[in-house]
């Protein structure tokens, strides 16, 4: 109990100071984001071989499957409202934070620098937390990786979908 207050402390505190503090959120221009950051990408980019297992990166390169990923993710999150930006927004600045992803049972080492088990074992423990904010963020995280993978015309024949229906000339009589 004292463990789930201390984590629950820990991920509002560590948020709400480093949003106070003039650490303010930059978004990556050069890959043409306009929500996500540097290390927001790179968190992503982490995660996605995990969450999406076997259907990542399908017919793509990594680089260009995460590439594509990122900017799926930036433009979904840019479709949600205020409350949930912002909710993101501080998930996001939690995960860029060294001590306080250590803080909260997330690998200390960068995000590019993480093994897929120690991704694996950071998500597994979201996952079966029983802190509700861990496993509103486990949920979160994998909802949105998956409609924003599964969204991509590359990854249709994985998840069964034939694609867009063709549109079929209609005769003139």
């Amino acid at each position: 109990m004292k463990l789930s207050a201390s984590s629950a402390a820990a991920i509002s505190v560590g948020a709400s100071t480093t949003l106070m503090t003039g650490c303010a959120r930059q978004p990556d221009n050069s890959l043409g984001l306009t929500f996500l950051t540097k290390d927001d990408a790179d968190f992503i980019e982490a995660i996605a071989p995990v969450v999406l297992n076997k259907s990542y990166p399908a017919s793509l390169s990594p680089e260009a499957a995460g590439e594509r990923l990122v900017k799926a993710v930036d433009a979904l999150i840019n479709t949600l409202g205020e409350h949930s930006k912002t909710q993101l927004s501080q998930l996001f600045t939690l995960m860029s934070s060294a001590p306080l992803r250590l803080a909260v049972g997330a690998p200390f080492t960068s995000w590019p620098d993480a093994s897929a088990e120690d991704v694996e074992s950071f998500l597994v423990s979201w996952r079966n937390s029983m802190m509700g904010i861990k496993n509103m963020g486990y949920a979160s995280l994998c909802k949105i990786l998956s409609i924003c993978w599964y969204s991509q015309p590359e990854t249709f024949a994985l998840s069964g979908y034939p694609g867009l229906p063709k549109k079929i000339p209609t005769p003139v009589s």
